[in-house]
């Protein structure tokens, strides 16, 4: 071998090593953790009330600071501001960024704000959150209530341009184009409720269930099959929860596999009905002391496992039957937004006071 190809040889070689350190360098500061390990992914001193992936990139709807990115494929990832923060709001999960979804190519985004700030509801993006622009025509906008208290947005998977979105003041919008024009499908003006949930049946776009809580501070869900020509109010057993009458509806799931089954986050119970709704059981209580249950996520493909926030995660592999308690590091009060990615069984939630921030579990 000449001495000039066993220079090139050797360059090749030291090259490829470099370029290898380079990489593994690269992703020590975001590697997966390890079975049962919890990671700090940052945005600490973050009220984050909504986490959701998007081609396989993490957003995070962090209220009045605004909405954050991380890309999950890039090991030494930071998150990256996308717009509309605002201090001028009050720092609490029904205000700033409270949800989004994506719409074909469109972000969405669901903003609260005080009334008289005159927000929108909704903002749009076409170009993966560069630029926003107020998108939501249709909205009621009068001196009371604003558009500026939607908090909660869900979509029809297999027409995603088909989105629905509920209010801090008990009104619900569809659009059926993305989210450039929206009509009322339920609620009045000044009614006093708080629609903290909606869920659309993926297999019927015509059936909706909404959850949350009355001017009265009773937890209530409607039920509509008609795409909210006609609504069903239904209500919870009296004594259902830890107090006779404080409680609300915080998030709805449905079970992939069976539409007659629902599952429902509220305060110290997650509640339980496999015949729509004519009866319920508690499946979980406040053994634990008396919290919010925000987010649940079911397993697509093994609708029996499922996984709730609460003070800790709790997760059951028999539909509720049991449940083993995930300790989250230190003490974070509440958990509050739960994405769970099926696939790689990693979570990622979101904790409340003391600290904050983004965590990331491998199960």
């Amino acid at each position: 071998m000449s001495k000039k190809s066993q220079f090139n040889s050797e360059g090749n070689i030291n090259l490829l090593i470099s370029i290898t350190l380079l990489i593994l360098i690269a992703s020590c500061g975001n590697q997966i953790p390890e079975l049962g390990e919890w990671q700090s992914l940052g945005l600490e001193d973050k009220l984050v009330g909504k986490l959701h992936i998007f081609d396989n990139e993490l957003y995070a709807c962090a209220g009045r600071d605004g909405l954050y990115r991380i890309d999950l494929n890039i090991g030494d990832s930071d998150w990256d501001y996308l717009g509309l923060a605002d201090t001028s709001i009050s720092s609490m999960l029904e205000s700033g960024v409270t949800d989004i979804i994506k719409a074909n190519n469109d972000l969405v985004v669901s903003y609260g704000a005080d009334f008289e700030l005159q927000k929108s509801g909704i903002y749009r993006s076409n170009d993966s959150g560069e630029t926003w622009i107020a998108s939501d025509s249709g909205m009621s906008n009068q001196s009371y209530p604003t558009t500026s208290q939607v908090i909660k947005l869900d979509q029809h998977m297999s027409t995603p341009e088909s989105i629905f979105a509920c209010t801090a003041t008990g009104l619900i919008y569809y659009s059926e184009d993305g989210g450039n024009a929206w009509k009322r499908i339920y609620g009045q003006d000044g009614a006093g409720a708080i629609n903290y949930s909606i869920i659309i049946n993926p297999n019927n776009l015509n059936e909706i269930w909404a959850g949350g809580e009355t001017g009265r501070f009773a937890p209530f869900l409607i039920h509509t099959e008609d795409l909210g020509e006609n609504w069903e109010i239904i209500t919870f057993p009296q004594n259902f929860g830890p107090y006779t009458v404080d409680n609300a509806v915080y998030d709805i799931q449905m079970n992939p596999k069976n539409s007659n089954v629902y599952y429902y986050g509220m305060l110290g119970v997650i509640a339980k009905t496999t015949d729509k709704g004519r009866t319920f059981k508690r499946i979980l209580n406040w053994d634990d002391g008396i919290y919010r249950h925000w987010c649940i996520s079911i397993n697509p493909e093994n609708s029996s496992e499922l996984i709730s926030t609460g003070h800790f995660l709790y997760h059951s592999i028999d539909g509720g039957r049991t449940w083993l308690k995930i300790v989250p590091p230190d003490d974070r009060g509440e958990l509050f937004a739960l994405e769970v990615d099926w696939d790689n069984r990693i979570m990622y939630v979101s904790t409340s006071s003391p600290g904050n921030g983004i965590y990331r579990y491998v199960f």
